[in-house]
């Protein structure tokens, strides 16, 4: 099954592409913009087969979720009522700052980013028994 990740931002929408046969994800584009983003993920559901979206959703150390989520879970809601892809959320505790503390461009740190929350999900599927959220 192809996949699309996504680390939403206020400014900037990190996209990342993976499967569950290949079970590794890929950077992808930055959109700014939510209008852009979901016209995005409408392309991407047409030219690469996208039947899942996860997106992630910050979520502090108490367990609660962060500022952006309402926001986030808005988005969610609009790639399902319109485009009609089912919307998964993971917890994207500090992939953000992962990557800045790695060596990826600053045009390409929103788009790995994605890959990260990608990787972490497709990670958690292929072992349940981790049940790393």
């Amino acid at each position: 099954m192809r996949i699309l990740g996504i680390d939403y931002g206020t400014k900037r929408i990190g996209f990342a592409v993976g499967d569950t046969d290949q079970k590794i994800a890929f950077p992808r584009d930055v959109m700014e913009g939510r209008a852009r983003a979901l016209d995005y993920v409408d392309r991407m559901i047409d030219q690469e087969g996208i039947q899942k979206v996860i997106i992630g959703i910050p979520m502090r150390h108490s367990g609660e979720e962060g500022e952006l989520a309402g926001e986030i879970r808005i988005f969610a809601k609009e790639i399902t009522e319109k485009l009609g892809v089912e919307v998964v959320f993971q917890n994207e505790i500090l992939s953000t700052k992962a990557i800045q503390q790695g060596t990826v461009s600053k045009d390409k740190i929103d788009a790995a980013s994605a890959a990260l929350i990608l990787q972490s999900y497709l990670d958690r599927i292929m072992n349940p028994e981790s049940r790393a959220h």
